[in-house]
């Protein structure tokens, strides 16, 4: 889906990745989370990291783009850091060697940062201003700088994992993973398997997309 918002041309994608131009945006992958629940003891099962990994690596091995800009939590925690996620990584890099691999730190990211530059990762802590879009993990507060939000016209970041609560009938809802598209910012949705979701509460000057089964739908707000 191609949307128009605050002069910017963007491309949304039902994976929950933002194209701008040549670079792609994502946030919350939050790889590792399973190894870090097995190390506590946990039966869960392994797959999800690699499985994010596939299908980011389906969007950026097409040539299409140049750059990948993580928005945050591309790991869940220094405890998922092994040397298998390291080589899955490693490997996804080298099936890509014309993009950039780029990173504004998330909450989740901590004592990571010098890893991830050992293996070529550009690693920034937000805010991060790239022409007029400002880039955060965590959407803006009162405490952002008066500079640096008057130099950007949009917003991109991700933290919430935003869904929104679709009625399937009369007494049932589902919550499905969505783009909130609000005035001055669009808070993506979180791109790793099995990292749950936060249901939001849009106003009515807000856009809605949903993640659906691969499609993208609109949701019209009452």
């Amino acid at each position: 889906m191609i949307i128009e918002h605050k002069a910017h041309r963007l491309e949304l994608f039902p994976s929950g990745a933002i194209g701008w131009g040549k670079t792609l945006l994502v946030a919350d992958l939050h790889l590792g989370k399973e190894t870090v629940f097995q190390k506590s003891g946990l039966a869960i099962p392994s797959g999800a990291t690699r499985q994010t990994l596939s299908r980011l690596l389906e969007h950026l091995q097409g040539g299409m783009f140049e750059r990948l800009v993580v928005l945050g939590d591309l790991l869940h925690a220094p405890a998922g850091w092994t040397l298998e996620l390291e080589q899955l990584l490693i490997d996804a890099q080298s099936t890509t060697p014309n993009v950039r691999w780029e990173l504004v730190a998330g909450n989740h990211d901590r004592r990571s940062h010098d890893r991830l530059k050992k293996i070529g990762w550009s690693v920034q802590d937000p805010p991060v201003i790239d022409g007029s879009m400002l880039w955060l993990h965590e959407p803006p507060g009162e405490n952002l700088p008066m500079s640096v939000s008057q130099s950007a016209s949009l917003i991109l970041c991700g933290h919430l994992h935003p869904s929104y609560k679709v009625p399937l009938d009369a007494l049932r809802t589902a919550r499905v993973p969505c783009f909130w598209i609000r005035t001055e910012s669009i808070v993506l949705p979180a791109f790793g398997g099995w990292v749950g979701t936060h249901p939001i509460e849009p106003c009515k000057s807000d856009r809605i997309v949903l993640c659906v089964e691969g499609q993208l739908i609109e949701w019209k707000l009452k």
